[in-house]
C-alpha cells in the first residue's frame, strides 16, 4: 500500500525531476524544437510504478506497452510502406510516457487492491 508521505514524496521528486529538465533543456539547447526529454520521463515512471506495486504487477502493462510498440511499429509500414527508426522513436517515446503516466497514477490507486505475491 503506498502512503500519502510516499505519494507526496514522489510528486514532490517529479516535480524537481522536470525542473531539472527544463534547466537541461536550456543550457544543451538544440536546433529542434524539444521540450521534454520523453525516454526519461517514461523510464523514470516506471521505476516509481515499479516501486509503488512491486515487480510481479508491471508486468502486465510492460507486455501491453510491448504489444502497442508493435501496433506502432505496423502502423508506420502501412502508413508510410517503410519503416523509418529515425520517425518511430520520438512518438514511441512520447506515447510510452504518457502510457507510464497513466499506469503511474493507476498504480497509486489500485495498489491498496492488489494482493501480495
Amino acid at each position: 500500500m503506498v502512503s500519502i508521505q510516499v505519494i507526496i514524496l514522489e510528486i514532490i521528486l517529479l516535480l524537481v525531476i522536470g525542473i531539472v529538465e527544463r534547466l537541461l533543456v536550456r543550457i544543451f539547447h538544440r536546433p529542434k524544437k524539444t521540450k521534454h526529454l520523453w525516454w526519461g520521463w517514461t523510464i523514470i515512471l516506471w521505476i516509481l510504478i515499479i516501486f509503488n506495486i512491486g515487480f510481479y504487477w508491471p508486468a502486465y502493462p510492460i507486455a501491453l506497452w510491448m504489444i502497442l510498440a508493435l501496433l506502432l511499429i505496423a502502423l508506420q509500414i502501412i502508413h508510410n510502406h517503410e519503416f523509418i527508426y529515425h520517425r518511430y522513436w520520438p512518438v514511441f517515446w512520447r506515447y510510452s510516457a504518457y502510457y507510464a503516466l497513466i499506469i503511474y497514477i493507476g498504480s497509486l490507486i489500485i495498489s491498496p487492491w492488489l494482493p501480495l505475491i
